[in-house]
């Protein structure tokens, strides 16, 4: 289990459905603070604006946040676009031997091309290190494959990771993660 740490306040805006902002403020001591712009990488699938309903789409309403209760801590972010179509992950972890304060924390991501309507999906793991928080490129960041993955989902609210590292920081482990989604089932969630 983990504990968390306060080290700073964020404020997130949305001015579309494709663009928005972070704004945020470091209490850490640092004094850091600044507004970083966003915009949205894969097509929109079910955003509106105004007073028009949102649709539904059964493939985007597995994405979302999942984890395993008995790593609560790490977990994953999936985001499953059927118009793009690409299925993009992210993996928040540790390091096999660190530490679980920030010098032990991992990202990880994978991506893959994505067919409307499966439920299964192979992915290239890849790890990203150097760089430097709302810094472009000094340093710059180095991502690079370090293993794969296979994401199988259930249902709406239980799904399966297998995965193989053969590079980066947790070169030599493998298994299979049952994952649990956070939250509640959004509307539209097929089978």
């Amino acid at each position: 289990m983990t504990t968390s740490t306060a080290v700073g306040t964020g404020k997130l805006a949305f001015t579309a459905c494709d663009t928005g902002s972070l704004d945020y403020a470091f209490t850490d001591g640092s004094g850091r603070s600044g507004t970083i712009p966003l915009t949205r990488i894969t097509p929109n699938v079910t955003c509106v604006t105004g007073s028009a309903a949102a649709t539904t789409n059964p493939d985007f309403a597995l994405s979302g946040n999942w984890f395993d209760p008995a790593t609560s801590g790490q977990g994953f972010a999936f985001e499953m676009n059927p118009l793009a179509p690409v299925l993009f992950a992210t993996w928040y972890t540790y390091a096999l031997a660190g530490t679980t304060d920030a010098s032990g924390q991992r990202w990880l991501t994978g991506q893959a091309a994505y067919v409307p309507g499966a439920r299964s999906s192979d992915l290239t793991l890849y790890q990203t290190t150097e760089g430097v928080f709302d810094q472009v490129t000094n340093p710059a960041p180095v991502t690079a494959p370090v293993g794969t993955a296979t994401v199988v989902f259930a249902s709406c609210a239980s799904a399966q990771l297998r995965f193989n590292l053969a590079g980066g920081s947790s070169a030599g482990k493998s298994g299979t993660i049952s994952l649990v989604r956070v939250g509640p089932m959004p509307p539209g969630c097929g089978p």
